[in-house]
């Protein structure tokens, strides 16, 4: 890695988050690029690839520093960073996941996150002590709702989806609608349904994989019932089935199996990528930072993973045929490899961008 790569990336940083000064892009600009050659989000470990900037020990107080600077404004980054990405995104429709992730006792966050083919991209977070919560689960995630929607493009309707913890929450529902956004929430089984004057919980309505449910009703009784659709689905092999409510006349229940894109978005940043879970980065406002320099990393990365899958000429290289043997996340970085040692079968530049398109583009699984 070079200082014109590093540079470069700067350049692009500042031109996403304009409010970062000189100083600041310009280690956001180390950290990412320095967390991908590292496959690390620790300083300590991210430093020892950044040797082009100077000695390991001053590269580490200097990525430090930034994560313990109190004047990045992170929920602002959050807003600058989500148009960034929506404005390069191609894709067929906007899906939100939102869920939260833990490192063990030490930290909860909480996530909105992009689908992008399998694998999800962070637009807006809120780290906090899990004995300690910043705000109630609703109150938390309508504001990072409420950032994102601060730079959805305008005209775009995004489907926001979460698992039965988040969706089964008509404070939450309500929250969506006022965006005019729409949402696709699993619920509990034991949810009561309304239809036709008729009560039921909505475990009763199927009893056998295989077989799926529609129709419109109204839910959530103690809060004075909810207009909406109701969808189950019970796929052969699974022991569970899902019960959804939505608001999208153009929903489908198997649709859901997106939401799963998020846990495998999550291992990206744990095990899978940058180890996030051994960083020992457990302040809360020192972590959010943190994940800013993950979120970039992991859209950088998966630019080039889309690069490596849909360029013909790069795809033999990584798959078998049209078989993708390695999510896109993990084609990054064997393709980020390749450049970097000069064996790729392309001559490309090392120069970071962010460009997401073709978010559908693989099958859904149905999981109980």
């Amino acid at each position: 890695m070079s200082l014109e790569e590093v540079y470069n990336w700067q350049a692009r940083i500042r031109e996403m988050i304009q409010e970062l000064g000189h100083w600041q892009s310009l280690v956001l600009a180390m950290y990412s690029l320095g967390m991908v050659m590292a496959r690390q989000s620790a300083p300590s470990k991210v430093s020892e690839k950044l040797g082009v900037l100077g000695k390991p020990e001053s590269v580490q107080r200097r990525l430090e520093r930034f994560v313990d600077n109190e004047r990045i404004n992170w929920q602002s980054c959050c807003v600058a960073w989500s148009g960034w990405v929506l404005r390069r995104y191609s894709g067929e429709r906007v899906i939100l996941l939102v869920d939260e992730t833990k490192l063990g006792q030490h930290l909860s966050v909480m996530v909105v996150g992009l689908a992008y083919r399998a694998c999800c991209v962070p637009l807006a977070w809120w780290a906090y002590d899990p004995k300690d919560w910043p705000l109630g689960q609703v109150a938390l995630i309508e504001t990072l709702l409420g950032l994102v929607a601060q730079a959805m493009p305008t005209g775009v309707i995004p489907l926001v989806q979460a698992d039965r913890g988040i969706g089964t929450s008509p404070d939450l529902v309500r929250k969506v609608e006022k965006l005019h956004w729409h949402y696709l929430f699993r619920v509990q089984k034991s949810v009561i349904m309304r239809q036709h004057g008729q009560e039921r919980p909505l475990k009763h309505l199927v009893n056998a994989p295989g077989q799926e449910w529609g129709g419109r009703g109204q839910v959530f009784k103690k809060d004075g019932w909810l207009d909406t659709m109701v969808l189950l689905v019970w796929a052969l092999g699974y022991s569970d089935f899902w019960c959804l409510i939505t608001n999208d006349p153009a929903a489908f229940s198997r649709q859901y199996g997106i939401r799963y894109w998020q846990e495998a978005g999550f291992r990206d940043l744990k095990s899978d990528g940058w180890q996030w879970q051994t960083s020992r980065i457990w302040t809360p406002d020192h972590a959010n930072r943190l994940v800013l320099v993950m979120a970039l990393a992991t859209a950088w990365v998966l630019t080039l993973g889309a690069f490596a899958f849909d360029e013909p000429d790069l795809r033999p290289y990584f798959t078998k045929g049209r078989v993708q043997t390695y999510s896109l996340f993990r084609l990054g970085l064997r393709f980020f490899e390749a450049l970097l040692d000069h064996t790729a079968p392309v001559t490309w530049p090392l120069r970071p961008f962010i460009c997401l398109s073709h978010p559908l583009s693989f099958p859904i699984s149905v999981g109980g």
